[in-house]
């Protein structure tokens, strides 16, 4: 799994050098230079050779580059992988992961080529994809490179033909996707919050979301940015309290123990050291 904080994953076309440039110059943990929905079939070959520009002639040091590629089902992918890694990016978002095979595909095309490998971070956004969630995520057992694991609900409800605010459905892929990425030792990150002007929303989408267990969301406006690192980041009370137990635990040397009415035993201590961990890296 990744060292890298993911609070939160900024989307920008790759046919605007200056939207990238100033995506990267906001307070996002990552950004995701998009080649897939943000931009037209036509602009794609252009696109790729901005990447490659953009990222040779800058130096992006604090902040994780992504590009999201076009899926196997496309004939972009293949182009668009090596330019991604010609470009020298960290991070490659696979969209439309339906089966293991298209992960361990797109993996292989990237440790293949020439220049370092980056990491993966699949997404699930079909039927498909959704019945073969955790064979998917146990294939990534195997690939090193794969640290994250989303989903993808907009193409999803286009496909089984979903209308309105289908929150049920929504909480569903939630959970999938965090049992999918425990099962395969993978950072879960939430989806986009559509309405970047409804900061209540988000925060409550977010505060949601990192309760079942996102490590961070996805964002398609800076504006979004200051909200998803506040509710990803560990509040000062929670640090404190895991301090607490964490050196409890240590000191008391048993399997388990109750600290002001709170069960501890290896478990659950671990989760308090994840909290101590992201802490850290927040201060880093």
């Amino acid at each position: 799994m990744t060292s890298r904080l993911r609070r939160s994953l900024l989307y920008t076309p790759a046919d605007d050098r200056s939207m990238m440039v100033k995506g990267v110059e906001t307070a996002a943990d990552a950004v995701i230079f998009d080649l897939e929905d943000a931009i037209p079939d036509t602009a794609v070959s252009a696109a790729r050779n901005r990447i490659i520009d953009v990222l040779t002639e800058n130096d992006f040091e604090t902040t994780e580059l992504c590009v999201r590629i076009n899926g196997l089902q496309t004939d972009a992918w293949l182009n668009d992988t090596l330019a991604a890694v010609e470009a020298g990016v960290d991070t490659i978002v696979l969209p439309m992961v339906g089966q293991p095979s298209h992960l361990e595909t797109a993996v292989r095309v990237a440790t293949d080529a020439s220049g370092p490998t980056p990491e993966f971070i699949p997404t699930i956004e079909t039927p498909q994809g959704v019945a073969n969630a955790h064979a998917i995520a146990k294939a990534a057992r195997s690939l090193p490179s794969v640290s994250g694991f989303s989903f993808g609900f907009g193409d999803y409800t286009n496909a089984v033909g979903a209308t309105g605010r289908p929150e049920r459905l929504r909480d569903e892929l939630e959970r999938m996707t965090v049992r999918a990425a425990a099962l395969g030792g993978l950072e879960p990150l939430a989806t986009v919050y559509q309405d970047y002007t409804d900061e209540a929303g988000l925060r409550e989408t977010a505060r949601r979301a990192r309760a079942i267990g996102f490590v961070g969301q996805k964002a398609i406006h800076p504006a979004q940015i200051e909200i998803l690192n506040d509710v990803f980041t560990p509040s000062h009370e929670e640090i404190q309290q895991a301090q607490r137990f964490v050196a409890a635990f240590e000191d008391a040397e048993r399997d388990s123990i109750v600290v002001d009415g709170t069960f501890l035993d290896t478990a659950i201590v671990e989760q308090y050291r994840t909290v101590i961990a992201r802490s850290e890296a927040v201060d880093a």
